[in-house]
């Protein structure tokens, strides 16, 4: 049993700069590590819970305390959760491991370094040091350049960050991405102390200076066509900084109604827009979406400005059991029939009301899974594969029963492919061929039989529709 996931999830680095992270830390110092050493191995915890331990202490002679209060020598203490053994239930023994759970500072004997600490909860004298701005001291210039200016520095603290904007951008993945820098645009803070005003510059930088310490808010005020976070809560201290940067996106909207065949409002129904250039056979088609309210009405917020198709089962996130097939605004499965929606940036499109399809009826699909000489394969994984869009959308999975038999339900109006993976009795995984199912017609005493090595055929590796699979 290994439980890096968990372990990995509490290590957080903490990037704030010298100037943030140095009013906010109990006790900074500079010095050597004289010995590094380990405690005896110790157990806390009960049941599963308990677990190997050791101390990992790092002895230090300080040579300058820069904040806080220390004596000549102090030990910082990681604690380490060791590889345990520990019971089955058939009395037999294994290991559990936490990876990578130690989230503190490695320190090095022999090695100076500036360390941001803080006391441990024992209270016994002695520190611990996540992972911050702690490093050794030959990389530690502008650090002690910051602490030792600060006895002539100016009053109050300082407010900085930079505004960008971005976009998602459907045409590379999804991915979101930097355009532009926020030039001009007025920063305020305001607070208790006061309320203080600045412009970003040519680079989207601002900063404020000789702000009185105390908790701010701060807003950037944007053109209509942008959009950005509300305005964000920063605390100041004195001659310290909060670095507060503004990611902004086009403001652009589509929005209306969406109903079912009937003319009903579709409660929280799923709608899909995506690129017009955006060519039916992309093995990777991607999308914004939007849901409707339970009046039916839906938009789309923060679009970038583009050429656009609105509809549903646009991609290949779709739940198993939506009984529709893929359909186009207006009302087309066509989308050389589809209407474009031209975006600008900022623009806001309304009224674009769209009247789902007839839904999908559902159809019985049955077979059994057998070996060769015909023997059923009791407990076989069954995946099943919609095959008439290119993305090949997975379609869930179910297992054979004891006698091989197996039944699911799909939806008449879509083509499906099917196979069976299972276990040799030597323990190597092996599957069948798939079989594809037509768009219509209960498909009743199917026949999948496990011939083939490994766990994975071409075409399910692949998952690409009919027109993708092996010759």
């Amino acid at each position: 049993m290994c439980l890096t996931g968990i372990a990995s999830a509490q290590c957080i680095f903490d990037p704030a700069p010298a100037c943030q992270i140095f009013s906010r830390t109990p006790v900074v110092f500079t010095g050597v590590v004289t010995r590094a050493s380990y405690s005896a191995t110790y157990q806390r915890g009960e049941g599963d819970d308990r677990w190997d331990y050791r101390d990992r202490i790092a002895h230090f002679t300080v040579e300058e305390t820069l904040r806080g209060k220390l004596g000549p020598e102090v030990d910082v203490i990681a604690t380490e959760i060791l590889p345990t053994t520990f019971t089955l239930p058939n009395g037999s023994t294994n290991v559990k491991t936490m990876s990578d759970f130690d989230c503190n500072y490695r320190f090095k004997e022999g090695e100076r370094y500036l360390v941001y600490a803080q006391f441990r909860k024992a209270n016994d004298g002695t520190l611990e040091v996540p992972f911050n701005r702690t490093r050794p001291l030959a990389d530690a210039a502008d650090d002690l350049a910051f602490i030792h200016g600060l006895a002539s520095a100016e009053a109050g603290g300082r407010i900085y960050g930079q505004a960008k904007q971005t976009k998602r951008d459907l045409s590379d993945g999804g991915n979101t991405k930097t355009v532009a820098p926020v030039t001009s645009a007025k920063v305020i803070a305001e607070g208790p102390s006061g309320k203080y005003e600045t412009y970003t510059d040519d680079t989207g930088r601002y900063q404020l200076s000789g702000v009185e310490p105390g908790e701010y808010s701060v807003r950037l005020e944007l053109p209509q066509e942008l959009t950005s976070y509300p305005p964000r809560k920063i605390k100041v201290d004195e001659h310290g900084c909060a670095q507060l940067d503004f990611i902004t996106e086009p403001d652009g909207r589509i929005s209306g109604k969406v109903f079912d065949f009937a003319g009903q409002p579709a409660a929280k129904m799923r709608l899909d827009l995506a690129l017009a250039e955006d060519k039916p056979d992309n093995p990777n088609p991607q999308t914004f979406w939007a849901y409707a309210d339970e009046a039916g009405n839906y938009e789309f917020k923060s679009i970038p400005p583009g050429r656009y198709v609105l509809g549903i089962r646009l991609n290949a996130i779709r739940d198993c059991d939506f009984p529709y097939a893929r359909a186009y605004y207006p009302n087309t499965a066509d989308l050389s029939q589809a209407k474009i929606l031209t975006l600008k940036t900022g623009e806001k499109i309304t009224d674009n009301n769209f009247t789902l399809p007839q839904p999908l009826a559902a159809r019985t699909i049955e077979g059994i899974v057998e070996w060769p000489d015909g023997r059923p394969v009791s407990h076989a994984m069954l995946n099943v594969m919609i095959s008439d869009y290119a993305y090949g959308m997975g379609c869930g999975a179910t297992q054979s029963d004891d006698m091989g038999r197996f039944s699911f339900t799909l939806f008449a109006g879509l083509s499906y492919w099917v196979n069976a993976l299972t276990m040799t009795p030597d323990g190597k995984q092996t599957h069948s061929e798939p079989i594809d199912i037509p768009s219509q017609g209960d498909a009743k005493n199917l026949r999948l039989v496990i011939t083939s090595p490994s766990g994975s055929c071409e075409r399910c590796r692949f998952r690409y529709g009919p027109h993708k699979k092996k010759q």
